[in-house]
Parts: C-alpha cells; sequence; structure tokens
C-alpha cells in the first residue's frame, strides 16, 4: 500500500525555477490533494528540485509518483533512449532539453520539428502506443515527443524528463524505486509512472481545464476525493492536483499496473490509459 501519491505537472522551461512546474500530494483517503511549494523563490521548482522530492519522499514512505511527460521514444525509429537523450543535452544544467531539437546533424534530426529546423521525416503521428490508445478517448490530444513548437509542444520537457529519470536510476535510491513500466510494481518498492493528467477527467466524460473549480471538484469527486477550498492559480496547478488524487484512486483497482502484451520495447505506458483502447 502506497503511503503517498504525488501528481507532477511537468515542463521544458529553459530558467532554472519553472512557474509551469507544480506539484501536489494526497495521502490515504478522501482528504482534497494539496499543492507543494518548491525550492525556488515565490515556491517555484526547479527539475532539479523535483529530483531531490522524489528521491527525499521515497527515502521516508512508500510513494506512488505520477510525472507529465513522455518515458519514451516511439520504437522503430532509432536506437533513442534516456542516453541517447542525456548524451545531446550533457552540456545544459537542470536538465533542458532543448539542445536536442536544435541539432540539423544529429541522428534524429529528419524526426524533429523545432523552431529552427524541421525533419524531413517530421511526423505529427509520430506516436507511442500507448498515445495512440489514449487519443481514441474523446478530446484526448496526445502529442509527439519529436515536436518542440507551438503551444501543445511536449517535446522539450519529455526530453528533460528522461534525463531526470536517469538520474533517478542512476541515484542512491534507485533500488527503493520502480520506474513502471521498465520496471515491475512491487509491494517493496516506491513507484515512479507517467502520467498524462488531461486524461483523468476525459476518462469520466467530464471537462478537461483543470482551472476552472467546478471543473477540478468535479473531476476530485469522480476519484473519491474531497473538493479542494479554492480555485487552482493556473492550469498547471489543477493538473497536478486531479493527478494526485487520481493515483490514489486508480493505485488501488486491479489492473491499473497491468500492460498490453504487445507494448513496444522501451515506450513505456501512460498510467490509466485503458490497455484495450483501440487506437
Amino acid at each position: 500500500m502506497f503511503a503517498r501519491f504525488i501528481g507532477i505537472d511537468w515542463s521544458g522551461d529553459r530558467r532554472r525555477f519553472a512557474p509551469g512546474i507544480q506539484v501536489a500530494e494526497a495521502r490515504p483517503g478522501p482528504a482534497a490533494p494539496a499543492l507543494l511549494a518548491g525550492d525556488g523563490p515565490g515556491g517555484r521548482w526547479s527539475r532539479r528540485g523535483v529530483l531531490a522530492l522524489i528521491e527525499r519522499s521515497c527515502a521516508q514512505e512508500r510513494c506512488l509518483i505520477g510525472l507529465d511527460f513522455s518515458f519514451g521514444f516511439p520504437h522503430g525509429l532509432g536506437a533513442f533512449d534516456w542516453d541517447y537523450a542525456e548524451a545531446c543535452c550533457a552540456e545544459d544544467e537542470n536538465f533542458y532539453g532543448g539542445r536536442f531539437f536544435a541539432q540539423p546533424r544529429a541522428e534524429h534530426a529528419d524526426l524533429v520539428n523545432g523552431a529552427r529546423h524541421r525533419g524531413s521525416r517530421y511526423s505529427a503521428r509520430a506516436l507511442r502506443q500507448t498515445e495512440l490508445r489514449a487519443a481514441a478517448i474523446k478530446h484526448a490530444t496526445p502529442q509527439s515527443v519529436f515536436n518542440a513548437v507551438g503551444a501543445a509542444q511536449v517535446g522539450p520537457a519529455s526530453i528533460a524528463g528522461m534525463r531526470m529519470l536517469r538520474a533517478l536510476r542512476a541515484g542512491p535510491l534507485a533500488e527503493r524505486i520502480a520506474i513502471w513500466p521498465f520496471d515491475p510494481a512491487s509491494p517493496q518498492r516506491s513507484v515512479v509512472v507517467e502520467i498524462f493528467p488531461r486524461l483523468f477527467p476525459l476518462l469520466h466524460g467530464l471537462k478537461p481545464a483543470m482551472r476552472e473549480e467546478a471543473n477540478l471538484n468535479a473531476a476530485l469527486a469522480a476519484y473519491g476525493s474531497e473538493p479542494v477550498a479554492r480555485a487552482p492559480r493556473s492550469e498547471d496547478e489543477g493538473d497536478a492536483l486531479i493527478a494526485a488524487a487520481a493515483l490514489r484512486a486508480l493505485a488501488g483497482r486491479a489492473g491499473s499496473f497491468d500492460t498490453p502484451a504487445d507494448m513496444p520495447p522501451g515506450e513505456g505506458w501512460i498510467f490509466g490509459v485503458p490497455i484495450g483502447a483501440a487506437g
């Protein structure tokens, strides 16, 4: 049984302390999740600060932690993994991932859509199996990890996240933390999972705009949570709050940690995406 549920809305922001990173926690029971202040000015979070929080929390208690970025690349497009992402961006601090999209001679260059470079093989349909299945859910719009342009871009955040996961796996708590589904979830270890916060209300046919207090509280109720006392100040806050509540509700459901038998190697899976959804 998990003692703590932590939902993290991530960011690919170049700045050290990113307003788009928001962290919320929930404890067992129905109480509403609460936001946590970060390691920077005004309570903002750095990505290094998030890594420290994960390690500190898992050293104390068994946690289920959700992170809002792609844990892997689409299978079959190249030998790209966390080590590759790190090698592309190692010069940048705080796990910044933007350099990945500004390397026109790199092995992956023809696959990316960056501000200064669009590869000849870039496609918005370069999605993982889990993203294709998520796209079958009404109003869910997963994006390609290779996109770094526009409001819906997930690329820089995902590359930054892969760099952070690589550091987590090499860190002092590695034996106590499973990065699912690459590591099996077990009763002895904390578990880190990939999340898509917009998915959680959509699974119940609810509005996904979590900045609106009524929408957020409706989604929280769907996951057995009491309402928040005040409206979130941003969509990022709302996403972190619903993520924490959804993690708590889904953790004990049968099949939550199942994956399809044909899941491609290295891609990962979004926690909560039904394995039977058709893409």
